[in-house]
């Protein structure tokens, strides 16, 4: 009788930022992070510290995909993925994405048909309109 092991991705520690600053834990397989992003394993596979990959910046359709020494994170539209974020190299980096991120006041700012119609936050034709 072959006894046959079962092979299992380790679970690895990401801190999920949205794109208010607010920050998850998330301790996630790769292919959660592989089907929460929607990228391939081959991908995924230049963050893997067990590999011996170069710094690497890769484009794909709906991310990108960021190895960078000790900073490793996938960035979409919405939100970015650092990996280890209690990593001392890491921290500092995800204080500054926080601070350089917009806060949500809940208010939103008047679309540019809405300024069009004469509507508020009209700005005159002015690049930088006097306040």
């Amino acid at each position: 009788m072959e006894l046959q092991l079962k092979k299992t991705a380790l679970s690895r520690s990401w801190i999920l930022l949205d794109k208010d600053g607010t920050g998850t834990i998330l301790d996630v397989d790769k292919y959660a992070i592989m089907r929460m992003v929607e990228i391939h394993a081959r991908d995924l596979r230049i963050l893997d510290p067990l590999l011996s990959y170069p710094s690497a910046i890769l484009g794909r359709e709906k991310v990108i995909v960021l190895n960078l020494e000790h900073i490793k994170a996938i960035i979409t539209a919405q939100e970015v993925l650092l990996r280890d974020p209690m990593d001392d190299d890491i921290v500092p980096i995800v204080e500054e994405l926080r601070r350089r991120l917009p806060k949500s006041t809940g208010d939103e700012e008047p679309s540019a048909q809405d300024r069009e119609a004469g509507g508020e936050g009209e700005d005159n034709g002015q690049l930088y309109p006097n306040k």
